[in-house]
C-alpha cells in the first residue's frame, strides 16, 4: 500500500517508515504541518494516511479534512497515545502507538482487505 504517514517526532516516524517498508509499504514520512497540508492538496494519491498523537491536533482535523476532500478514498487512520484516549481528529480507525508494529501493519492488512465501507473501531 502506498501510506502517507505524519508526526513532529523523527524517530517515530523513522521507526513506523522502517516497519512499514520492512512490509512491502511504500512510505512517506512528513514532519511539518506545512508540508502534510501541501501534500493533502496535492494530486498525490495514497490509500492510507497515518497521523501520529505528537502532530498537533489542530493541523491533524485539517489535514483530516482536506484528505476527506481531495482523496475520499484514502483511509484516515489515528495513532493514540494511550488506551482510552479519544482524540479530537475524526479518522477511520485508531491505534495505540504503544501497540507497535503489529498494530501498524494489521490495521494496513485490514484496510487493504476491506471491500465495503470501513466501519469505525474503538479503542481497546
Amino acid at each position: 500500500m502506498k501510506v502517507l504517514s505524519l508526526s513532529i517526532d523523527p524517530e517515530l516516524s523513522r521507526l513506523r517508515q522502517f516497519v512499514l517498508e520492512g512490509e512491502g509499504h511504500e512510505v512517506t514520512s512528513l514532519l511539518n504541518e506545512k508540508d502534510a497540508l501541501e501534500t493533502v492538496q496535492s494530486e498525490n494519491e495514497y490509500e492510507a494516511v497515518f497521523i501520529c498523537h505528537r502532530f498537533p491536533s489542530a493541523a491533524a482535523r485539517q489535514v483530516a479534512r482536506l484528505m476527506r476532500q481531495h482523496h475520499p478514498s484514502t483511509r484516515i487512520v489515528y495513532l493514540v497515545h494511550v488506551y482510552g484516549e479519544w482524540p479530537e481528529v475524526e479518522a477511520d480507525r485508531y491505534i495505540v502507538g504503544a501497540d507497535g508494529a503489529p498494530a501498524l501493519t494489521g490495521v494496513l492488512q485490514e484496510l487493504h482487505h476491506n471491500v465495503g465501507p470501513l466501519i469505525k473501531k474503538d479503542t481497546p
